[in-house]
């Protein structure tokens, strides 16, 4: 299933205007840690394509949901280092026209809206996000329809747990509280990207404390990602309920 995904840092400028030297800290780190989990799949998947560049995050490929895994790795080791990060994943690779180029000047229309779908997916919605275009959802989860729905997935958490079980990214996969988009609960970790670090209480004290600092329009920010990471728990609580009752 083909895919691109854009993302980029949340408050980067804000950091630059405090203190270059933070802001450069900042996306060493990003870049870092993006690197360490994408590289082995990248070896192993020559044909993904990742971007870097400034504070921004292109993917683009064919396998969305190994690709959406990993990405749930990326989103988890960089909220622990304190990094947001807010994307959106929609359907369709990102292909180029070919265009007559020189050495020094390349360059790259892209054939069709995909990336402009992606970029305009990523801002729609505040805080540290990893969203999810209708139709790709629709795809990842066409042998589990009733997963489709918040009142789907509560009727039927332990249908499928002989085919996805509890460490299923496909668990990860809800509709957005407006229901106008999916995302991916990316706090609730998948047992192979379990870290030491600081789990739910944690995380959401430290981020209410960093909102309380902050005027209204960069504190929304912080405000909807513990309100994600509270989802993300709700969610979890339910599926092992569920399955291990």
């Amino acid at each position: 299933m083909s895919f691109t995904y854009y993302g980029d840092l949340l408050g980067i400028s804000g950091y630059y205007r405090l203190n270059p030297g933070v802001a450069k800290t900042k996306l060493n780190d990003f870049y870092s840690t993006t690197f360490n989990c994408l590289s082995d799949y990248c070896r192993s998947h020559p044909e993904v394509q990742v971007f870097m560049f400034s504070d921004s995050l292109l993917i683009y490929g064919d396998d969305a949901r190994s690709v959406l895994e990993e990405l749930h790795k990326v989103y988890l080791r960089l909220i622990h280092k304190g990094i947001l990060l807010r994307g959106g994943m929609v359907h369709g690779k990102l292909e180029f026209e070919p265009r007559f180029t020189l050495d020094n000047y390349e360059k790259r229309l892209p054939k069709d809206d995909t990336l402009a779908r992606a970029v305009g997916l990523e801002s729609t919605k505040k805080g540290a996000r990893l969203l999810l275009e209708c139709e790709l959802v629709s795809e990842l989860l066409a042998n589990h329809p009733d997963w489709l729905t918040h009142e789907g997935y509560v009727r039927n958490v332990g249908a499928y747990a002989n085919i996805e079980p509890i460490d299923s990214i496909l668990r990860r996969i809800a509709p957005t509280p407006e229901q106008d988009h999916y995302e991916c609960l990316y706090f609730w970790p998948c047992p192979q990207v379990q870290t030491n670090e600081t789990h739910y209480a944690d995380k959401i004290s430290e981020l209410k404390a960093i909102q309380e600092a902050l005027k209204q329009n960069i504190a929304e920010h912080y405000k909807e990602t513990i309100a994600l990471l509270k989802r993300c728990r709700k969610r979890e609580i339910l599926t092992r309920e569920r399955i291990y009752r």
